[in-house]
Order: C-alpha cells, then structure tokens, then sequence
C-alpha cells in the first residue's frame, strides 16, 4: 500500500494491491485523516472499507481510495475494471452488503466511468457544529 497527499489538493490517495487485508489497512490510514472525527469519521472509514472490499473481491487488480476534506466529504475509490457495481436485491452470508451500506451511510454516491476503468464515489456531510 502506498500513501500520498495529492498535489495541489487538500486530500488523501491510498494505492492499495489485491489483497483481503488492504480493505483493513485502508481504514487504518483513512480514520484519522478525518478531521472531525466521530460519527463522520466511522461513516467514511467504514464506506472506504468496503469499496475496497469490493474492488479486492470482484477485480483482479487493486485500485485507489482518495479523499478530500471538504464538505461535504468526497471519497472516491477507482478500479481498473470497466463493469459496473450494482445494488444485490437478495445479499446473502457471501456477499452483497457493500453497496447498500454506503448508500445508508453516505449523503449520496454513485459510479462514474473513467478511460481505465471507473470510479465509484460517495459525499458526507460534516455535522453541526
């Protein structure tokens, strides 16, 4: 895993490999990145967690989360895989949880396709201060 500040831009890219424990890993460097930590910062970590849990489990390559702090929040994890993620109607014990969870967690998300593959991404709101 490699971890870099984007130049020019106030956020965070993890490259992670195609290994089960990177979606462990990820959340390790992306928590306390999170400034405002609390409920915002369990919400994202556990969003980023499995997106790439994702990207691990139905693409053979890694990818990369990225972070901005802003509000609200934008993570975005990138794969090299042009198919698109879907929603499961019927998540059983193997699976199928990921998207759903995100979509409970995040303001709003959604999946964008990119000349190498496609991004799928998710906004948070900052609580009140």
């Amino acid at each position: 895993m490699r971890v870099e500040r984007e130049p020019g831009e106030p956020g965070l890219a993890v490259s992670f490999s195609h290994h089960r424990d990177d979606s462990r890993m990820v959340r390790h460097v992306v928590r306390p990145w999170i400034r405002a930590g609390g409920s915002l910062a369990d919400d994202v970590t556990l969003a980023a967690s499995e997106l790439v849990a994702n990207v691990v489990e139905h693409t053979d390559d890694g990818g990369r989360v990225r972070l901005w702090d802003q509000d609200p929040l934008l993570l975005e994890v990138d794969d090299h895989e042009h198919g698109l993620p879907r929603l499961r109607e019927h998540p059983d014990e193997s699976g199928g949880r990921g998207l759903a969870i995100v979509g409970r967690l995040a303001e709003s998300w959604g999946v964008r396709v990119t000349p190498s593959g496609k991004t799928v991404w998710a906004t948070f709101r900052r609580p009140p201060a």
